[in-house]
């Protein structure tokens, strides 16, 4: 179960949509929702303004108060922000477990690096809700990083938020570890949803029959889980393989799309593929993550 899900608020512009998207997410679970924001540690700050000032000769004083600047006004967003949301859905706030029946959020504000401390929290949450790369002041390889170190699902809200998560579900199968990973992971919204489709599609029509057997053998499996799933195999037609499986994903009324989190590993970060990135910068759906 989601009981637990993590949300960085960072004071950038897709606050209110990943917010939202975590509260529909979790209102099925009545989730927890611990909202965190990490201001920049001044003695970051200071080094950024030092590595200024010795680059470009002009001084850093000026440089540093810019950057406390930025760092406070984030922090101001990021709060307003989450009291908004509180506001918006009447979320009850509570610190300790067990809270009231339902959703409830709390506030946590700290200083240090915004990727080790969120991959640091991610490990104690049984989600992690964060917006797209760039809406939310992070790169592709910030994302990677918390969902390779951090250890646990992540959803990336889209621009605009879905009436539910986990109705009707959409997976985009491969025959690989990740792809079964994800799908072990998603377990708790995939038992709860009223339709999951496992999408699978191949750039070479001579595999097509392989293919599709792989996904109906993911859908029988599903089934024997009580998971009402079936199979389907997405014809490109000239298009890119992520948008046909996007497009094929959003004509059958998907409010999430489910894969696996592919690329190449490095020691703290994984570098996504271009299905992947693809697939993270086009949707317009909610895209529910695990490596």
């Amino acid at each position: 179960m989601f009981r637990t899900i993590l949300v960085p608020v960072t004071g950038f512009a897709a606050d209110a949509a990943v917010l939202d998207t975590a509260y529909v997410a979790g209102r099925t679970f009545s989730a927890h929702i611990q909202c965190l924001h990490v201001r920049a540690d001044p003695t970051q700050l200071t080094m950024r303004a030092s590595l200024y000032d010795f680059g470009t000769g002009a001084s850093g004083a000026e440089f540093f108060a810019a950057l406390q600047e930025e760092s406070d006004l984030r922090a101001k967003r990021a709060h307003v922000a989450f009291a908004e949301f509180a506001k918006r859905w009447t979320i009850p706030s509570v610190d300790l477990p067990p809270g009231p029946h339902g959703v409830t959020a709390a506030w946590r504000e700290v200083q240090g690096d915004p990727l080790d401390s969120t991959i640091a929290l991610a490990r104690h949450h049984d989600l992690v809700v964060m917006g797209r790369a760039s809406d939310a002041g992070i790169s592709l390889a910030g994302l990677g990083a918390v969902l390779i170190g951090g250890g646990k699902p992540l959803l990336l809200a889209a621009a605009r938020t879905p009436e539910s998560i986990g109705s009707t579900i959409a997976i985009a199968w491969k025959n690989t570890p990740e792809s079964a990973r994800a799908i072990a992971a998603s377990l708790p919204l995939l038992s709860r949803a009223r339709k999951v489709v496992v999408l699978t599609a191949d750039e070479d029509s001579k595999a097509a029959g392989a293919v599709l057997e792989s996904a109906e053998s993911v859908a029988t499996q599903l089934r024997w889980n009580g998971v009402k799933a079936e199979a389907r195999y997405v014809i490109p037609g000239g298009r890119l393989v992520p948008d046909a499986v996007l497009e094929t994903a959003t004509a059958l009324g998907a409010d999430v799309l489910v894969m696996g989190g592919y690329g190449h590993s490095r020691v703290r970060e994984l570098v996504f593929g271009g299905f992947t990135r693809q697939l993270l910068t086009a949707s317009s759906l909610p895209v529910l993550l695990f490596h």
